[in-house]
């Protein structure tokens, strides 16, 4: 790494970047434990010097003569005590490489009396004593009074002097004893001032090193929180070709697996997007294949609904005009759900309107004769020739669709109806489609049963032609299962009972009857999911 660049990690800690914050408190964190350590460091080297020095003093005084008897040393005030002279002049004399001696002398009291007192030697040897009264006797008083951490050792500053008091006190002592050792202020300054000097190049020695190994660490850390970050950046803008790899089983490990698995959660969302756009395309597609308008008759009023459960139906109607003036009526149900219902709901359209449309086949044929002249067509009916003829679009359909498309098994139950409107004569073919109802004012008149079976399930299958009279005030009234098999929010059928019992009320048109079923069949669903299209075709002849 470039050395701005590393520079600037170090210094511009603040600027959101991982590498430099783990690093800043990696180092913060090392510098504090440096100073503990330091501290506890010092302290436990005070109290081994304490220690020491305390060993030495009291291992010194236990060789002086006559040092098993009690009070000794005050017992010897006047006298020359060459000994305990020659111990002072030791101490003083190996002091001197670390520290220079001022004075020493012990500091002596009686434990019944106030009065402290100095003992010190003359150039004679002689040991002598001197009442005394300082700052150094006020914290003695407050050593000797001190109930919590006693000390044999203590260092005790006052009137800008420093020394060291030595509890050289036994048991059998009846004043107190302290040996004190006076020690240079300057030359004990000058070796702090070194000492500090000393921890200063230990600190910025220790700052380079904790620097460094946070460095490392926060590189460690931070490099694959920088991965993923420049990775979702190239997922923000549309990549989601990019994953992370999982190289460890830790937070960040389980945030790399989590990231991935959105990133397929996005995939998997980019391609539901492609296909509901391909839907959409499918649904306006579709709409193209339902009649744009239906085509307006004198005397007859047509209306039709289609509500399909999602976006493309295999529901649909059909109402248009053929050459002869007849108008063809469709309504039909493709098996299945979806996009393939959908596909063969647009070919079962087409092929109808195809056939019934060209009235070449058999064209001239005595209605008499249709069943022999035409394979598939069974009639008990004495209609028009064209009508007729015009009904063989349901077993050529079917036979296309069998013969072509048989390996998919689909299949449409249809309704397929020729209407004259000058004599409201009405040819049709129902196969296998839920009955039809014919209504007037005084209710459901008949009903159109299915004349064969379903279109499209097996080739050259014989469908029967009936026919019946739409007289003025009649209607004819078409659905798909999808009204009669709507379920309630309490998993209740719609059933064929509650739409017959909604037909049998008066009505005063087409319309008006489908809209009041349409409204009283949405009710009924409310909230309850769709699982059917619902689609609805009536026509009804005027009374005049």
């Amino acid at each position: 790494m470039k050395l701005l660049e590393h520079l600037k990690l170090y210094c511009f800690f603040w600027k959101p970047s991982v590498a430099r914050r783990i690093t800043f408190y990696f180092v913060i964190f090392g510098l504090i434990i440096f100073l503990v350590t330091s501290v506890f460091y010092t302290i436990g080297e005070k109290k081994h010097f304490m220690r020491s020095i305390s060993k030495l003093i009291h291992h010194q005084f236990s060789q002086l003569k006559n040092s098993q008897e009690p009070d000794f040393i005050w017992y010897g005030i006047n006298q020359k005590r060459p000994d305990l002279y020659n111990l002072m002049t030791m101490l003083e004399s190996i002091s001197s490489s670390f520290y220079t001696i001022s004075d020493i002398s012990v500091y002596s009291k009686d434990t019944t009396d106030a009065s402290w007192f100095r003992l010190y030697f003359t150039n004679d040897q002689i040991l002598r004593a001197r009442p005394i009264e300082d700052s150094f006797v006020q914290e003695l008083n407050k050593t000797i009074h001190r109930r919590f951490r006693p000390s044999d050792v203590d260092f005790i500053s006052a009137d800008d002097e420093l020394s060291v008091f030595v509890d050289i006190t036994r048991k059998l002592d009846t004043n107190y004893y302290f040996l004190k050792i006076g020690v240079n202020s300057e030359v004990l300054s000058g070796f702090i001032g070194k000492g500090i000097v000393k921890f200063i190049f230990a600190l910025l020695i220790a700052l380079c090193i904790f620097r460094f190994i946070g460095y490392y660490f926060a590189r460690k850390i931070a490099r694959p929180i920088e991965n993923l970050s420049e990775i979702a950046a190239d997922v923000a803008k549309g990549d989601l070709s990019k994953t992370v790899s999982v190289t460890t089983k830790d937070e960040i490990g389980k945030l790399s697996t989590n990231f991935n698995k959105m990133v397929e959660g996005l995939r998997e969302w980019e391609r539901i997007k492609v296909i509901e756009f391909e839907l959409e395309k499918g649904q306006q597609i579709q709409k193209e294949f339902l009649p744009h308008a239906i085509p307006q008759i004198p005397n007859w009023e047509i209306a039709t609904c289609f509500h399909p459960a999602g976006k493309v139906s295999g529901d649909f109607y059909d109402v248009f005009t053929l050459p002869d003036g007849c108008l063809a009526l469709v309504i039909a149900d493709v098996c299945d759900k979806g996009v393939g219902s959908a596909l063969y709901m647009a070919l079962f359209r087409s092929l109808l309107r195809v056939f019934a449309e060209q009235a070449t086949f058999c064209t001239g044929a005595p209605a008499t004769k249709i069943d022999q002249s035409c394979i598939g067509i069974g009639t008990e009916t004495q209609g028009d020739n064209e009508q007729l003829i015009r009904l063989r679009a349901v077993p050529f359909t079917n036979n296309y669709i069998a013969q072509i498309h048989g390996e998919e098994g689909m299949f449409a139950t249809l309704f397929f109806g020729v209407l004259n409107p000058d004599t409201g004569k009405l040819c049709y073919i129902n196969g296998g489609h839920e009955p039809l109802y014919v209504i007037n004012s005084s209710g459901v008149k008949t009903m159109l049963k299915p004349t064969g079976p379903a279109v499209g399930m097996m080739p050259d299958t014989r469908f029967n032609i009936q026919q019946i009279d739409l007289e003025p005030g009649d209607m004819l009234v078409g659905y798909t299962d999808g009204v009669t098999e709507a379920r309630s929010p309490e998993d209740e059928l719609f059933s064929k009972k509650r739409l017959q019992s909604l037909l049998e009320q008066p009505f005063i048109s087409a319309s008006d009857l489908l809209e009041r079923v349409k409204t009283n069949l949405f009710a009924f669903i409310d909230i309850a999911p769709r699982n059917d299209d619902v689609t609805m075709l009536a026509i009804q002849h005027a009374t005049g």
